[in-house]
């Protein structure tokens, strides 16, 4: 089976494998139709052992990046099932899990949530406390809580590489947030999935 058939076939599937084709040659065509066909890198013979140790380093930053994205959508989806059995106003919660599964990878600030739903500031940060009873900022830093205990808890993932994926600036930083907020360190969490 040709790569291109086989990179097509492969990208169908619910969660397509990272792919790596070492071609013969430097076919700038064949090159165009593997990446269009979702593989994910593409090396030429012969191959070295620094081009093929680069290209698997991308292939796991790849696959975790999946693997992340699909946790990150279970949390969404987790958190908010939670917080709906108390909420009185379904179309502006609906609206909030739109802004928050939306922003996968990004902080959402007060700012950009008000200027999502069309508000300034002040008025968003009142509804918000009306229709959850709690500030913006005190129930998104819940949520990245919830979601960096999911992420421990595969075990698949440093503590920092967790920090960066939240977008807290240092490892420490995450670690002494996560520990005010859980009453534990994400090392120990870490460690208990092992």
């Amino acid at each position: 089976m040709d790569a291109v058939d086989l990179a097509g076939w492969l990208s169908l599937l619910q969660s397509p494998p990272a792919v790596i084709v070492i071609g013969s040659g430097n076919d700038p065509e064949k090159m165009r139709e593997c990446f269009l066909s979702g593989v994910l890198d593409y090396i030429t013979e012969p191959v070295s052992e620094t081009k093929l140790r680069d290209a698997l380093e991308r292939a796991v930053k790849h696959i975790k990046s999946s693997d992340a994205c699909s946790e990150y959508r279970l949390a969404v989806k987790e958190y908010f099932a939670k917080i709906a059995e108390s909420e009185n106003n379904p179309t502006f919660m609906k609206t909030l899990e739109e802004l928050i599964s939306a922003n996968e990878g990004n902080v959402v600030t007060v700012q950009s949530a008000a200027a999502y739903f069309g508000f300034n500031k002040d008025y968003f940060g009142r509804l918000f406390r009306q229709n959850t009873g709690m500030t913006f900022g005190e129930f998104y830093k819940r949520f990245r809580m919830m979601y960096a205990e999911k992420l421990l808890s595969t075990g698949r993932y440093k503590v920092h590489e967790v920090g960066e994926m939240l977008g807290f600036a240092t490892a420490d930083y995450f670690t002494a947030e996560f520990r005010k907020r859980t009453g534990r360190r994400p090392s120990e969490l870490r460690k208990m999935q092992k």
